[in-house]
Parts: structure tokens; C-alpha cells; sequence
């Protein structure tokens, strides 16, 4: 997980297409944040699941993953969330504007009153996990706690897997695992926060409702609850 502040300005033009990226940032868009995080969709995905069909930088998973976000939040997605599917290339021309690149990266978010999602084309299984991951990181204030917001994010992204198989969405329902069993990197980072969220679930919490005291700041992955 890296939280570094933004550029003031940076432009990105796509050789390979007309996708660019514009950010002028000045007082109203103070306090804004670049997150590249080290998370596997596969976490959540069934390894038996038939191959789900690759997907371009068309509208059709940003479609799919307002839908899932409406099921699970009895909202719409806000708007303040721009979500950009790019093909590798475009992906880590963006990407290196903000910190060195790793081909394990395949979601990163710019937090603050604007905020952005990229992540790298995919196949369509994959590819909305890593999207729910990264709105779990972006629909609220990041965290100063680096383990807090990792949690946060997690626990996001449970629930957001489990409305896509409660649901059926985009077909996708049996590519994803009944029980979720996690065996994250041991990097004091995500074993820790993973940990953290598995053991508060285990114990009753739903996890919509952990991400919710996890921003409320009534939880911390460092309370002594072990």
C-alpha cells in the first residue's frame, strides 16, 4: 500500500488511443492521495470457475460494477467516482506518473474530492473485484491508519463479492467461493489487516458493517480484541 500526495498537475497522453488524464489541482482539491495497492481478486474467485470473458476499456464493466454497487448500497455509485478501464500500456504510463511499477499492480485510486480508479483491462471476473476493492478505498475519507484502510477496503470488497454471487451478476454468480478463505503476504501489512477483518467476521460482524465502524473510526485493527 503506498499514500503519497498528488502532483499539482500531471498529463498523460495515450500513444496507443485518445485516453489522456488531466489533474489541476489547486485549494479545492487539497489533501488528495494516490493509492496503488497489492490485492488479488483472486482471493475471492473459485479456481475451478470457468474462464470469464476478457474485457476492454468499454463501458460494460463500469456498467456492471454500478450495478453490483446499487444492489449492495441501495444507491447509486456516486458521482464524484470516475472509473477508467485502460489497456496495459495506457495503464502504466498513468501508473508511473505516481510510483514505480509492478506487474502484481492491477488496481490503483487517487483519493480526495475528485476521485479516480484505474485498472488494468481484464477478464470480466477479475477485473470487477479489483474495481470493488478500489471503491472500497475511494467512497470514503482515506484513513490515517494505513492498516485501518487496507481493512476498510477489504471488507468492502467481501461484501461486494457476495452481492455479485447473491445476485447472479453479469452471470458470474459460481465463480465466486461459497467461503472465503485468505492467505495474504505476510508483509505486517495485509496479513495483519486481513487477519483483522477475517477475525471480526468470524466472530458475527457483518462486513459491510465492520467497513462502516472501520470509517467511523470505532474499530481499529490495533484494538486489543484478540
Amino acid at each position: 500500500f503506498t499514500r503519497t500526495p498528488m502532483p499539482e498537475i500531471f498529463y498523460v497522453p495515450n500513444p496507443s488511443s485518445s485516453f489522456s488524464v488531466e489533474y489541476d489541482s489547486n485549494n479545492e482539491h487539497s489533501g488528495n492521495y494516490f493509492c496503488a495497492h497489492s490485492f488479488s481478486p483472486l482471493i475471492f474467485l473459485s479456481p475451478s470457475r470457468p474462464k470469464a470473458r476478457f474485457v476492454d476499456g468499454s463501458d460494460e464493466a463500469i456498467k456492471t460494477a454500478e450495478e453490483v454497487f446499487e444492489l449492495m448500497n441501495n444507491r447509486k455509485l456516486p458521482n464524484d467516482i470516475e472509473i477508467n478501464v485502460l489497456p496495459l500500456n495506457d495503464f502504466q504510463i498513468v501508473h508511473s506518473q505516481f510510483g514505480a511499477w509492478s506487474r502484481g499492480i492491477l488496481g490503483f485510486s487517487i483519493s480526495g474530492k475528485r476521485k479516480l480508479i484505474f485498472v488494468k483491462e481484464n477478464n470480466m471476473d477479475e477485473l470487477l473485484m479489483v474495481i470493488g476493492h478500489e471503491i472500497g478505498h475511494v467512497l470514503t475519507e482515506t484513513l490515517p491508519n494505513r492498516h485501518d484502510e487496507e481493512a476498510k477496503a477489504f471488507a468492502f470488497s467481501i461484501e461486494w463479492a457476495k452481492t455479485m454471487k447473491k445476485h447472479n451478476v453479469g452471470n458470474l454468480g459460481a465463480s465466486i467461493k461459497d467461503d472465503f478463505g485468505f492467505n495474504p503476504a505476510k508483509n505486517g501489512l495485509h496479513d495483519i489487516s486481513f487477519g483483522f477483518v477475517d477475525f471480526m467476521i468470524k466472530r458475527g460482524r457483518k462486513a459491510l458493517q465492520l467497513h462502516d465502524d472501520l470509517i467511523k473510526r470505532y474499530l481499529s485493527v490495533f484494538d486489543r480484541i484478540y
